[in-house]
């Protein structure tokens, strides 16, 4: 009996995290942001580090709209990037979207 319980119970667990929302690209991008964040570099090379790491990020929902959506920014006035940015990711995921790592980077 003690066994079956444990059983069912890893089953209803796995079967949870399974459930959960999955990552996508635009959440991804934020969580690079933090990263670069805490790493002193110029600011050169920080851009070199973010558009790397968005390069190698793996395929998830939204990872490639997210690259396009960076690197086009490079276009706009840098005060913008970050507006643009949130509202790409806010239509996409039908959801507010908010990234205080992107955001402080781009003020």
């Amino acid at each position: 009996m003690f066994f079956k319980s444990i059983t069912l119970f890893t089953m209803i667990f796995i079967i949870s995290c399974s459930m959960q929302k999955s990552t996508n690209g635009f959440d991804s991008a934020c969580l690079i942001f933090q990263e670069a964040s805490t790493k002193n570099l110029n600011p050169e090379k920080l851009g070199s580090y973010i558009s790397g790491e968005l390069d190698k990020m793996d395929a998830q929902p939204a990872s490639e709209d997210v690259k396009e959506v960076y690197h086009a920014l490079f276009n706009v006035d840098p005060t913008e990037r970050y507006g643009l940015f949130k509202e790409s990711a806010e239509r996409f995921l039908e959801r507010n979207w908010d990234c205080s790592a992107m955001k402080e980077l781009y003020q």
